[in-house]
């Protein structure tokens, strides 16, 4: 950093932090509301609704016709309004505009409201239609609310034109309705509006007030068509009217500083890049170069803004939400919950500065952070002084110092004037902490460390990047645990249909079908799609349940076989017919669920995305997320490839521990070309000897799966022969670039690497089956086929892997066998009702749990329980709940199958510390669960989230 300048940091104190802007005048009357309507919003849904093709794609024409009367509308605003065009387009974007607060209104007060101006009767069919807009019915439009309103209103309108009242006008009145929540205050507002205009205009008002305007582009496409920098100034603004003030001259261009982030201005913070496949891959991703290894928290990302020297602060949330009224204005707000606690927290020379952070819930009595679903609520009870938890904000960056922004300085710069900044206050306000590495042992070394302590997992940063505004870029990566029996991610899907349940959830919606978005890449702006993809029903606890209800209420649509929604969502089957929920929710109205799977189910053909989830489950609501920002095709496609790469790397792993204690290791001696790999040593067996391998895949893999060939006695070259040979084998399962090619030729037969796997476990080299095929010619697939039965079981080898085995249930069909001789295994293999696992016998299927009873852990030189026979009595009451729930009890804390390990909530930290610490060397680390999970599992009749009760 450049320490030139009287304020410490080489900056022009006298610089304002606050960005003013000029308001740009308009010469022109305010034109009337219908002309948004008439003008803009429908030209765009008519060039909306030119589709074409079986699917309704949309043409590159189209998209140039959008853009045309987006500029032609502009062009004319500007020729005859001016250059002020900012409250058309906070009409036309109401969900993008910060200025205007929440109308706290939804349809159904809305519709009581109309009611009452319409002076129709409660009970008469036309009030029924409003009140249950989402029921079909005699008028159009079922399920849209402003659609039912139209008509209903279409019928009694006060005038058939359009009126006259002014975007000015219309302005005025939603800034006055805005500030009014009680509905005797909005009702002559609203009444006002009715007198004024038509039916049509009436419908496009009420969509204002929801902010749900679906007029077929999104603001990416209205901001392009304004100025070319708009999209770059709202991504570090979050401001709508900052856009359309500062960028009113097409043939302006903002300068590089005007890009930057800026103070009280709230932008899009970077974001970490998905975990990698191989802490390997993490290491490519930072060059080779030393890395930091921060822990990544349970919280919430905020950004603070401090202005003034502490007289001014500002809060906001990764969505730009303004949380500032929860922790602080100003360092003399008594009544936030964090800024009152911040005098000296900064250097006396620091003006204002920009900090990005995760704002956490602290518990002084355990000293540690609570999970997330905390947050809020400790942060509002400290505000009223009435709470044992409270907020502390672990500051991970910094973005701007007196004046200046320095996203553009290497990560170890900022980190360095972070520290300048500075003074932290314990457990209020504090600098996250990071550590050093350079290879993967420091990452696994890390990541036990962060399992013994019960963390989220790790973000490895790139110290010599800048900050990337609105970025996920390689530069910052998660680090997850693997726990066992879990998919690595948790999937944030968005809810398309609902199952009634059975017995006491009878009434109710028990289950929901999940779906995954389809995105339009060549059209950013088309409504998208969703495919179905999972059914969830477990984890939800009776208030989650009512939350959801309460959220739905009034949204859900009854299934009709025969009109299914197309334009919305598909299922799988050739008529939508598979996985057929009984009702239906509009994706814009829904909510999205995140979600925690035992692993994937890579072929189902019950779900349209051709894969689904094993055992999913409820883990919480996401209203930070909506159907725009739920989990795509694509993005999950890219998380499961990454699992399956991760799977295969830590079965070769297993492979070299077993061959370890039978030989020593020798360095591999890579000789190149046709030349072959040699090992020296004796070799494990003579299985493979005489056989030539060509192994195609990554480095990482490439390296242990020569090492097993060759301890089998078996060649490895490097290139593939000119032709194939009857005892060649080249191994490869991906589409690499040379890959590519020998399929192209069609001569070669090309194996995947558990071919290699199952010869070994078998101890002889079996004979290919279609598992073992990545590409080969059609006769030789008809040979290979031969060697399985119908459902792919081998004739040749004895199966014993579980995963293996369940997948060939799920080929097999669904027997019409008695009920009472079909075992679990059989029953969840082949089922997707989620239901199941809400019977009790079967909460707590396929676990291996570990009770932290105090004469077992006598054995483990564990720290003693407090109360021991306290404890005994609590564990074994949990011991009988966990039995009648199907888990396996184990009572060996070594047993490797352990995938959950339960003690009591006021264990001694030390003692579950240790705990902690003697599973934290395991590929898949078991849970450290409190009690409380089995007794409250057994008390809601579902398997809840086990990060809930995490000790």
């Amino acid at each position: 950093m450049d320490d030139s300048g009287s304020d410490g940091f080489g900056q022009d104190p006298s610089v304002d932090e606050e960005i003013s802007i000029e308001r740009p005048n308009n010469t022109g009357p305010s034109p009337p509301f219908h002309t948004i309507i008439t003008g803009l919003i429908n030209p765009l849904l008519k060039a909306s609704n030119r589709k074409t093709g079986f699917h309704g794609g949309i043409t590159t024409n189209l998209r140039v016709t959008r853009f045309k009367i987006l500029s032609n509308y502009i062009q004319k605003w500007k020729k005859d309004v001016g250059n002020d065009i900012y409250p058309c387009f906070r009409l036309v974007l109401p969900y993008k505009d910060k200025e205007r607060q929440m109308y706290g209104l939804k349809e159904k007060a809305i519709a009581r409201l109309l009611i009452k101006i319409l002076g129709i009767s409660p009970d008469s069919e036309d009030a029924t239609s409003l009140i249950n807009y989402k029921l079909p019915g005699q008028y159009k439009g079922a399920g849209d609310f402003a659609e039912r309103c139209f008509e209903v209103m279409r019928q009694r309108e006060i005038r058939s034109e359009y009126g006259s009242m002014t975007i000015d006008e219309v302005n005025e009145l939603l800034d006055d309705l805005s500030k009014h929540s009680k509905s005797d205050d909005q009702l002559p507002i609203l009444s006002k509006f009715y007198q004024s205009l038509n039916a049509d205009e009436m419908k496009w008002l009420i969509r204002v007030i929801l902010r749900q305007m679906h007029i077929g582009v999104s603001e990416r496409t209205l901001f392009s068509a304004w100025h070319p920098n708009a999209n770059e100034l709202f991504n570090i603004s979050s401001s709508l009217k900052r856009v359309c003030w500062e960028l009113f001259d097409s043939n302006y261009r903002l300068s590089e500083d005007a890009k930057d982030v800026n103070l009280m201005s709230c932008f899009q913070p970077q974001l970490a890049a998905f975990p990698k496949a191989s802490y390997e891959q993490v290491v490519k991703s930072m060059n080779n170069e030393a890395f930091f290894i921060e822990e990544k928290l349970d919280g919430e990302r905020i950004q603070l803004h401090m202005a003034e020297y502490g007289k001014s602060f500002k809060f906001y949330s990764r969505r730009a939400k303004d949380y500032t009224y929860l922790y602080g204005s100003s360092l003399d707000d008594k009544n936030g919950a964090l800024t009152k606690y911040l005098r000296g927290a900064f250097e006396e020379n620091v003006e204002n500065c920009i900090l990005d952070g995760e704002m956490v819930s602290w518990d002084p009595v355990d000293e540690k952070i609570e999970p997330f679903g905390y947050l809020k609520t400790a942060a509002n009870a400290e505000k009223e002084d009435a709470g044992e938890s409270y907020p502390l904000y672990r500051v991970f960056d910094i973005l701007y110092a007196n004046n200046k922004s320095v996203v553009n300085y290497s990560l170890v710069q900022r980190q360095l004037l972070l520290h300048r900044v500075m003074n932290p206050v314990p457990t209020r306000f504090e600098i996250h902490p990071h550590q050093e590495g350079s290879t993967k042992e420091d990452i696994e070394r890390r990541l036990r460390q962060v399992i013994a302590e019960s963390s989220e997992g790790l973000v490895i940063k790139l110290p010599t990047a800048p900050y990337v505004v609105n970025g996920r870029e390689d530069s910052w990566i998660k680090v997850k645990p693997e726990y066992m029996l879990e998919f690595g991610e948790n999937l944030d899907c968005l809810v398309i249909g609902g199952y009634y349940g059975q017995g006491k959830r009878g009434q109710n919606l028990a289950s929901f079908l999940c779906g995954l978005r389809v995105d339009n890449e060549q059209d950013p702006d088309a409504q998208p799609k969703f495919w179905s993809f999972c059914r969830v029903g477990g984890g939800f606890t009776a208030a989650e349940y009512a939350t959801i209800r309460h959220l739905t209420d009034g949204l859900w649509q009854k299934w009709d076989p025969r009109r299914p929604p197309l334009q919305y969502m598909e299922l799988a089957g050739e008529k939508n017919d598979k996985e057929m929920p009984d009702v239906w929710i509009l994706p814009e109205k829904s909510l999205v669920l995140e979600i925690k799977a035992a692993s994937v189910v890579p072929e189902s053909e019950q779900y349209r995305t051709n894969t689904t989830l094993r055992f999913p489950r409820f883990r919480r609501i996401r209203q930070d997320k909506n159907y725009l920002t739920a989990l795509s095709v694509k993005e999950f496609m890219t998380l499961k490839e990454q699992a399956e790469t991760e799977s295969q790397e830590r079965q070769l792993e297993l492979e070299e521990h077993r061959r370890a204690a039978k030989r020593p290791k020798k360095e591999l001696r890579i000789l190149g070309g046709h030349e072959t790999v040699a090992l020296e040593g004796a070799p494990t067996s003579q299985m493979f000897t005489g056989h030539i391998f060509c192994i195609l895949v990554d480095s990482k893999r490439k390296s242990q799966l020569q090492k097993i060939i060759i301890s089998h006695g078996g060649t490895v070259v490097q290139d593939v022969p000119s032709r194939p040979q009857k005892m060649t084998h080249i191994i490869a399962d991906k589409d690499l670039v040379k890959i590519a090619s020998l399929k192209r030729q069609g001569k070669w037969t090309i194996i995947r690497p558990t071919w290699i796997h199952d010869s070994v476990f078998n101890q002889r080299m079996v004979p290919y089956e279609p598992r073992h095929v990545y590409f080969a010619a059609d006769d030789v697939l008809e040979a290979v086929r031969r060697h399985v039965d119908q459902y792919g079981d081998s004739y040749t080898r004895s199966i014993e892997d579980p995963k293996e085995l369940r997948d060939i249930f799920n080929h097999m069909p669904d027997p019409n066998i008695d009920g009472k001789r079909v075992t679990y295994d059989i029953l969840l293999g082949q089922s997707d009702d989620p239901s199941l696992f809400n019977i009790p016998s079967l909460i707590f299927y396929d676990t291996v749990i570990y009770l932290d009873e105090p004469d077992l852990a006598s054995n483990e030189a564990l720290p003693p329980h407090g109360d021991p026979l306290s404890a005994k009595f609590r564990l074994e009451i949990a011991a009988n709940y966990a039995t009648f729930g199907g888990a396996r009890i184990s009572s060996d804390i070594s047993d490797r199958e352990i995938t959950h390990i339960a003690t009591l909530p006021e264990a001694p930290k030390n003692r579950v510390s240790a705990i902690r610490s003697l599973v934290s060397f395991r590929l898949r680390v078991p849970r450290v669960v409190s009690v409380e999970w089995l007794e409250q599992s057994w008390k809601e009749s579902t398997r809840l989230s086990e990060e809930d009760f995490a000790v």
